[in-house]
């Protein structure tokens, strides 16, 4: 028994080393395939909005949404792989090469909590962050000229779907930095007090979080050198575009640190006579 938990021990290193590699590499390139789609989010809201998708200048845009989605799809991919692999390399862990706890164990769950307050101001920040957009959109609805582009008003029906949008957003981003978002409340009636699976807040973020980030972020950048105009309607909605999706990042981060299953070293080889 002492020599084949010694065994057991000289080879777990390795195989997590592996384990590790291959981990990586599988959700670099899921990473890098869903942040080059980042932009077939705003061309699928165009395309089930307007029943077509265009570039900035007005023209069709077809095969740049093609691209965007084929890479949105190999991302996906990767990342079915990536979990498929995880899974088939259960019972030592990639992070240290250790045997993990059963999955019933307390110290395989960690312990809800809320992320740290910094997180938390981030979080609140990125939900803040709607409030000019809203209102400026609320203006150009009451009829307000020079806020909505080309003479525009939205409808108020237009702004309450804005709002009820944003609120689901909002309510994503607390989830990620608040104990509930680890464990269902009371108010889920029979999921109370279960574990919120990873995958449930995670999926839809890592899918949004750098479409928001990266376009609200490069608009912000344009703005500043045409007449585009940080100070206007294009302008608020890239702030808030910008600063959700990184707070919306940061936030995910933190969770996928605070839901990560703990690790239990291998119990040391029995001394053999």
């Amino acid at each position: 028994m002492g020599a084949a938990a010694a065994a057991t021990t000289i080879v777990a290193p390795p195989r997590g080393r592996i384990l590790l590699a291959v981990s990586a590499a599988l959700w670099t390139m899921a990473a890098l395939s869903l942040i080059s789609s980042c932009w077939v989010l705003l061309s699928i809201i165009e395309l089930a909005l307007t029943g077509t998708v265009r570039d900035r200048d007005g023209n069709s845009d077809w095969l740049a949404f093609g691209e965007r989605l084929a890479l949105a799809v190999v991302g996906a991919l990767f990342l079915a792989t990536a979990l498929s692999w995880q899974r088939r390399g259960a019972g030592v862990c990639a992070r240290c090469g250790s045997a993990h706890s059963a999955r019933s164990s307390a110290r395989w769950y960690p312990t809800p909590s809320a992320a740290p307050p910094r997180v938390r101001r981030i979080a609140y920040a990125g939900c803040g962050v709607f409030g000019p957009y809203l209102f400026l959109h609320a203006l150009g609805a009451a009829g307000v000229a020079g806020i909505e582009p080309n003479g525009f008003r939205p409808t108020w029906q237009a702004v309450a779907g804005g709002v009820i949008g944003i609120g689901l957003a909002v309510f994503l981003l607390l989830g990620l930095v608040q104990t509930w978002g680890m464990v269902f409340p009371r108010w889920t009636l029979w999921l109370s007090g279960r574990r919120v699976p990873r995958f449930l807040p995670l999926a839809p973020v890592w899918l949004i979080a750098p479409t928001l980030a990266l376009y609200g972020t490069g608009s912000l950048v344009y703005a500043f050198f045409t007449e585009y105009g940080v100070l206007s309607l294009g302008g608020a909605a890239s702030v808030a575009f910008a600063g959700y999706g990184w707070a919306l990042a940061i936030a995910a981060v933190s969770y996928q640190v605070r839901t990560r299953p703990s690790c239990v070293r291998l119990a040391d080889p029995a001394p053999t006579a």
